[in-house]
Parts: structure tokens; sequence; C-alpha cells
């Protein structure tokens, strides 16, 4: 009876304990108060954040920058004052299901025709895209569809070329979606939940940028806006749909010929860098621009960013 009574406390002090570390060290920060122009597209309630430059028409083409998989407009954050610097228009779009566009998953067709909704809104014509990791997937994609209303592409660690999701990674997006169920999402993150997302933010945000270090606004942004459960619901969703749209994808690469550059850190985790070697050589009119680090490149390297839209913008030759 001793060692049962024993047993028991010790389970409940450690239950105790895991809760206490839970909602204080696994404590996530509240999401900052939104910015930019909330507007609804092609039915879905999205926010962008556009930088106009003084004197510049309204009807200029644009560069349309698209995160990837998880998230934000803020991701280019140090990318379009380079841009609006320079005299060009830029938006920068919270994808449907992440950050403060409407949360959860929301298939490519719908992806697609936010952004082809978007063009209208702007009154653009046609557009530079600006597409990081699952980002450039979803530019290429849209290229492929709308190849008139594409000036040219910046392709940064785009997920593309061979680049496929494995089963680690569903096996992630399956839990996530199970934590998600109502009953089941209270209860964890109560308990451990916000813990195992903290842990599971530290490791992604590392590999995201080693070699490089982490950089701490995008860290908290990560914990603050990604973590959401409409964000990690959009994720999930996103993940288990990758491989099937990847692989579509790849089957038309060697038609999308407009104008690209594709931008590859040469010590990328996530999307290695022979992909985005093969990417550039697979597009009938890429060049290939290689920096040293590794996936983040839009916080690491913005310059080289700002410069291959720049080119882009005047039909993506050298710089």
């Amino acid at each position: 009876m001793r060692r049962r009574t024993l047993l028991l406390t010790v389970v409940l002090g450690l239950s105790a304990l895991l809760v206490v570390v839970n909602w204080t060290w696994g404590d996530l920060p509240g999401e900052p108060p939104a910015r930019g122009t909330a507007a609804t597209l092609a039915g879905v309630d999205v926010r962008y954040v556009e930088r106009q430059p003084a004197g510049a028409a309204p009807d200029r083409t644009p560069v349309v920058l698209i995160h990837g998989l998880p998230g934000t407009a803020d991701d280019f954050a140090r990318v379009t004052p380079l841009l609006s610097a320079a005299g060009l228009r830029t938006v920068a779009l919270d994808r449907p299901g992440f950050g403060y566009s409407a949360g959860g998953y929301h298939p490519l067709d719908t992806q697609l025709a936010v952004l082809d909704a978007l063009l209208d809104r702007l009154g653009a014509r046609r557009a530079v895209l600006v597409g990081h990791s699952y980002g450039g997937t979803l530019a290429l994609a849209y290229a492929a569809a709308h190849p008139g209303r594409v000036r040219g592409l910046v392709l940064v660690d785009a997920a593309a070329a061979g680049q496929r999701v494995d089963g680690i990674e569903k096996a992630q997006a399956r839990l996530a979606q199970l934590l998600s169920w109502p009953v089941v999402q209270p209860l964890s993150r109560a308990t451990f939940g916000q813990m195992a997302l903290r842990f599971s933010a530290d490791d992604g945000a590392q590999r995201a940028f080693a070699p490089d270090p982490v950089d701490p606004v995008y860290k908290r942004r990560l914990l603050s806006v990604t973590m959401q459960q409409s964000d990690l619901d959009a994720m999930a969703g996103e993940q288990l749909a990758a491989g099937d749209v990847l692989k579509r994808l790849d089957a038309q690469l060697g038609a999308i010929d407009l104008p690209a550059v594709v931008v590859q850190g040469d010590g990328d985790q996530l999307v290695k860098p022979e992909v985005g070697r093969r990417l550039a050589a697979l597009l009938p009119r890429a060049r290939l621009v290689e920096v040293p680090g590794g996936h983040m490149v839009p916080l690491v390297h913005p310059a080289v960013v700002a410069g291959a839209a720049q080119s882009c913008a005047a039909g993506c030759g050298t710089h």
C-alpha cells in the first residue's frame, strides 16, 4: 500500500510540475495587433501590407511577396523597404490560413484564386512574384496557370524540382490535426501543449536559420502568431497536401517560360541546395544566385532578394 501511495504521489507531483512548466516557461506570448490592409479576396478574409513609393503610379507593376509554410507577410519586412527605396510598389500577403488572414487550411486552388483577386484589387495587369519556400511553390503554380499576369519570378529557397514531404513531416501533421480536435485541444494546451509548441518552434527556427543564428524578432513572431491554432491547422493541411501539389507542379516546370531568378542558400537544411540548382536548370529562362547560409534568405540576405526583384521588374536580366 505504501508503495502505491508513494507511486501515486510521484505521478501527481510530476503531473503538477508539467502543468506548471507548461504555464510558465511554455506560456506563449500574446498575438500583437495586426497592421496593413484587410480585404476579402475570392471569398477569403486576408491581410496584406503594401508600400507605395511617393510619386509612383498606382497601376505600376507591383512586387508581390508570398511567404512560405509557415510564415507571415512580415517575413519580408527587411526586403520591402529596399524595394520601396528603389521606387517599386510592394505587397506582402498573409496567405490564407496564416498570420492575420482567415485561419485553417485553404487548398491550392483557393490560394491561387486569392492571389489572382489580389492583383485585380491592386489594378495590376502583371506582377513580379517573389516566393519563399512553399511560397515559391505557389508562385510557380500561379505562373503556370496565369503566365500572362506574371512579369517575372524570384524563387527563394523554393520547394519544387524534386522537393518532397517525408514521412516524419506527414506524421507530425497528423499529430497536429489530432491535437486540434475540439476535446483534445483545450486539454493538451492546459497540460503540455504550449511547452510542446515552444520546443517545436525552437527546433524549427534553428533548422530554418542554420548555420546562421535565429533572428529574435522572427522567433517572437513564430511563437505569438504562427503557433496559434488556426495557423497550425493550415500548416498541417498544407503539409499533407504538398506531396500531390509538388508532383503536379514538377511536371509543369519546363513549360513555365518566364524570366526567373532562383535564389538558394548553400547551407539550406530544409530545401537542399541541389533542389535550387535543379529548379534553375529546369526552368527555361532562369538564372541561379547562391548565397551563404540557410533557409531564411529574406531575413539574412534581404538585399539579394530585393536585387533579384528589381532585376525582374526590368526583365530578370543581370542586376
